[in-house]
C-alpha cells in the first residue's frame, strides 16, 4: 500500500486537481501507513514472517524521511541473513521456508538501494548511512538466491527436505534478482530458468527493475553438480549428469524447528522420479507428527523413537568424485545412546545412464535398530517367505506383518513404470512390512492418498546394546529386469568396521569397500589400505577401473594404485573469502584439482591452489586451524 501510495500521491486530474485531496492524503499517511508502520515496528522477532513488516519500514523510511524506520528495516535484513541462512546461503529451515524467507524480504534491499540518512540526522552511534548498497554489502544474499537453483532435484523441483512442500518448484524470481543486481553473467541463466528470451518474458520485477538493455551473451546451464553444501550439510550426487534425471541426497543437516528428525536420511531420484522418498510438509496438520519423525524417513531408527539429541549435528568424513562413481560419508550425534551413527553412500553409474547405490550404515548403541526404506508407488515384490501379521502397534503405521529372512532379500517397489529394488545383504533379525501414510499435503486428493509400503529391517539386542552394520544395494530401472544380476556381501567385520559388497552386472563385476581405518585389508583378490576403494573387472577378470580414496594402496591382480599419503594435513594461517592461506607451503607434488578437503566438520571441493594457499569452489571458507585434503586416485586399465 505504501508503494502504491508513492505511485499516485502526485497524480492530478485533467484540470490539475490532485487525485488525493488533502484530507484523504492525511488519512492515508497518518491513519494507515505511519500508524501501521509504528504498530509493525513493535514486533521485534526476526524470523520467516518478519520480512513484510521490515519492508514496510524500509518504504516508510525512504518515502517519509524516517531514518529510524529505514535502519530498522536494514538491521532486520542483516539479521535475517545472519540467523536464518547458513554461510553457504542455504536456509537453516528448509527449501520451502527458504523460498518464504526470500519472498517476504525481497523488497527490503530493493527499496533501500541508494538510501542515505537525511542531512540533519545524527545517529546515536555516530555512523551515518550514505548511498546504501545492500546487494554489495550483504554477500550472503547472493548465495541465498543462488541456493534456490543449486539444490534442485530433477524436474527443477526442490528436494523434499524438512518442511518442504513436495510440489515446490524453482521460481524465476530469484534468478531475476541475480541477473539485475549481480551482473549480466546471470542473464543466460535467467533465460534458461524462465524458458524464454529476456525480450519475451519476465515477471513483474522485470517491469520495474530489469535493465532494458540486459542481454544474455551465451547459453547457461544450471549451476548443478555433485557436491556437499558446506553450511547446509547436505550432499547431492548427480551421477555425472547435472541436469539429468538422477539425484541422490544425503541429508546431514542439523536440528531446527522446520527440519525433520532425519539427520543422515536419504532421498533417491531416478528416471525423473523421486523413488526413495520423503513425505514432506503437512503444514500445521497433526499428521505432520508422522512426516517429521525418524521412522517416516529412509534411515536407521534407534529404540523406536525419533532422533533425540536436541543440538544434533553431522560431520563430513569422506567425499570423492571419480568417473562413474561418487561417494559421501558422514556421522551424526543423532541419538544420545549411540557411540556411532554413520552412513556411507556410493552412487555408481551404469552404461546408458542408469545407476545403482550402495548404502553402508553403521550404528552402535541402543536396544533396537530399524533400517527403514519407503518408496513412492507400491511394493510389488518381496522374495522372502510371506510376512505374517504381528501384534505390534506403531502409530500411523497399519497392517504390520513380519518375516525372518533366511539370508539376503530383495524388495521391489514400482512407481510410474519405474522400479526400485532394495537388496539387504547384511543379516537382520526380522523384516517388518507396514502400510505407511501416503499423503504429502493437507489438501485435495492428498487427504486420502493411498498408503505406501515401508520396510523396517530390524536388529535387536538380547542383552546390552546392539551394534549393526547394514549393507544394502538400491537399484532403480525402467527395463523389465534389473541391470544388477546379483550382489553379495564380501565382508562385514563388526570388530574393524570393514564392509565390502560385490555387484555383478552384464559384462562387469564391481567391488565396493568401506573401512574405518588405514590398515591393510584383504578381501579376496582385492587388497586395500585406506578408507574407501572401488574395483571393477570384466567377465575375464580383467581390471576395468579402480578408485582409491583416503588411502595409500589398492591392488587387484597386476594392477596397483599407491599414494604417498591417505590424507594431507595442512595448518591454516588465515582465511579470506574462499581462500585458506597456509602456514607452510604445500608439499611438493601435492595434487589438489578435483579433490575435496575437510575443514572442521564440513568440506569443500578444491578450485585452485598456489604454493601457500588453497581456494575452494563457490562458498566462503570457514575459520579453522587445519584442513585435510582427501587424496585419491582413479585408474582405467581397459576399455569398457
Amino acid at each position: 500500500m505504501t508503494v502504491a501510495y508513492d505511485l499516485i500521491r502526485d497524480a492530478k486530474l485533467s484540470d490539475g486537481t490532485p487525485v488525493l485531496s488533502a484530507a484523504v492524503d492525511r488519512r492515508i499517511v497518518n491513519d494507515l501507513i505511519l500508524a501501521g508502520c509504528r504498530d509493525s515496528e513493535n514486533w521485534q522477532a526476526v524470523n520467516n514472517k518478519c520480512g513484510a513488516g521490515r519492508s514496510l519500514a524500509a518504504a516508510v523510511g525512504v518515502l517519509f524521511q524516517q531514518p529510524e524506520s529505514a535502519r530498522w528495516a536494514f538491521d532486520g535484513f542483516q539479521q535475517l541473513m545472519q540467523d536464518s541462512f547458513h554461510f553457504d546461503g542455504f536456509c537453516v529451515e528448509s527449501p520451502s521456508y527458504s523460498s518464504m524467507h526470500l519472498g517476504m524480504m525481497r523488497d527490503i534491499p530493493e527499496i533501500l538501494r541508494g538510501y542515505s540518512d537525511p542531512p540533519d540526522y545524527q545517529p546515536k552511534d555516530g555512523k551515518r548511512i550514505d548511498n546504501l548498497q545492500p546487494f554489495e554489502e550483504i554477500v550472503r544474499y547472493r548465495l541465498a538466491l543462488e541456493s534456490m537453483v543449486r539444490m534442485l532435484a530433477p524436474g527443477r523441483r526442490y528436494p523434499v527436505i524438512g518442511d518442504t512442500h513436495y510440489r515446490g518448484r524453482l521460481s524465476s524470481a530469484w534468478v531475476e534478482t541475480l541477473a539485475d543486481r549481480y551482473g549480466s553473467r546471470y542473464a543466460a541463466l535467467l533465460e534458461n530458468v524462465q524458458g524464454k528470451k529476456l525480450k519475451d518474458a519476465g515477471r513483474e520485477y522485470a517491469l520495474w527493475y530489469r535493465k532494458p538493455d540486459l542481454k544474455a551473451e551465451s547459453e547457461a546451464a544450471l549451476p548443478l553438480h555433485t557436491e556437499w553444501f558446506p553450511g547446509w550439510h547436505v550432499a547431492v550426487l548427480r551421477a555425472g549428469r547435472p541436469e539429468g534425471d538422477t539425484a541422490f541426497y544425503l541429508n546431514g543437516y542439523c536440528r531446527h524447528g522446520h527440519r525433520h528428525s532425519d539427520t543422515l536420511g536419504i532421498i533417491y531420484h531416478a528416471n525423473g522420479h523421486e523413488l526413495a522418498s520423503d513425505r514432506g510438509y503437512i503444514w500445521d496438520d497433526p499428521r505432520n507428527s508422522w512426516t517429521r519423525s525418524t521412522l517416516a524417513h529412509n534411515i536407521v531408527t534407534v529404540d523406536g523413537g525419533s532422533q533425540n539429541v536436541r543440538d544434533r549435528h553431522s560431520r563430513l568424513e569422506l567425499f570423492g568424485i571419480a568417473p562413474g562413481l561418487e561417494v559421501v560419508q558422514a556421522s551424526a550425534n543423532a541419538y544420545s545412546q549411540c557411540k556411532r551413527y554413520q552412513r556411507t553412500c556410493v552412487l555408481v553409474q551404469l552404461p546408458g545412464g542408469g545407476t545403482y547405490a550402495v548404502d553402508f550404515f553403521r550404528v552402535n548403541g541402543g536396544k533396537l535398530h530399524q533400517y527403514g526404506l519407503n518408496c513412492n508407488g507400491k511394493l510389488v515384490g518381496l522374495d522372502t517367505a510371506e510376512p505374517k501379521p504381528i501384534k505390534r502397534e506403531i502409530r500411523w503405521l497399519e497392517n504390520l506383518r513380519a518375516v525372518v529372512p533366511e539370508g539376503p532379500f530383495t524388495a521391489t517397489w514400482e512407481y510410474d513404470k519405474t522400479r526400485l529394488d532394495l537388496t539387504m545383504l547384511s543379516p537382520i533379525d526380522r523384516l517388518v512390512v507396514a502400510d505407511a501414510p501416503g499423503w504429502r499435503s493437507d489438501s485435495g486428493k492428498e487427504l486420502n492418498a493411498p498408503r505406501i509400503q515401508q520396510l523396517l529391517a530390524e536388529r535387536e539386542a538380547d542383552k546390552g546394546n546392539v551394534a549393526s552394520q547394514y549393507a544394502a544395494i538400491m537399484v532403480p530401472y525402467a527395463s523389465p529386469k534389473s541391470p544388477v544380476l546379483s550382489a553379495r556381501l564380501v565382508k562385514n567385520d563388526m570388530q574393524s568396521g570393514t564392509m565390502a559388497v560385490e555387484v555383478t552386472l552384464a559384462g562387469r563385476k564391481d567391488t565396493i569397500i568401506s573401512t574405518l581405518d588405514a590398515e591393510q585389508h584383504e578381501l579376496g583378490p582385492v587388497e586395500l589400505s585406506g578408507r574407501f576403494g572401488f574395483v571393477s573387472v570384466d567377465d575375464d577378470e580383467k581390471l576395468l577401473t579402480a578408485y582409491l580414496l583416503d588411502g595409500t594402496r589398492l591392488s587387484r591382480g597386476q594392477t596397483e594404485i599407491t599414494l604417498p599419503k591417505a590424507t594431507t594435513h595442512l595448518k591454516v594461517a588465515s582465511v579470506a573469502g574462499r581462500t585458506f592461506r597456509l602456514s607452510e607451503p604445500l608439499p611438493q607434488g601435492q595434487r589438489t584439482e578435483g579433490l575435496y578437503l575437510l575443514a572442521g566438520e564440513t568440506g569443500y571441493e578444491v578450485e585452485s591452489a598456489t604454493k601457500n594457499s588453497i581456494t575452494v569452489r563457490d562458498y566462503p571458507a570457514i575459520d579453522c586451524k587445519e584442513i585435510r585434503i582427501l587424496n585419491s586416485r582413479w585408474v582405467e586399465t581397459a576399455k569398457k
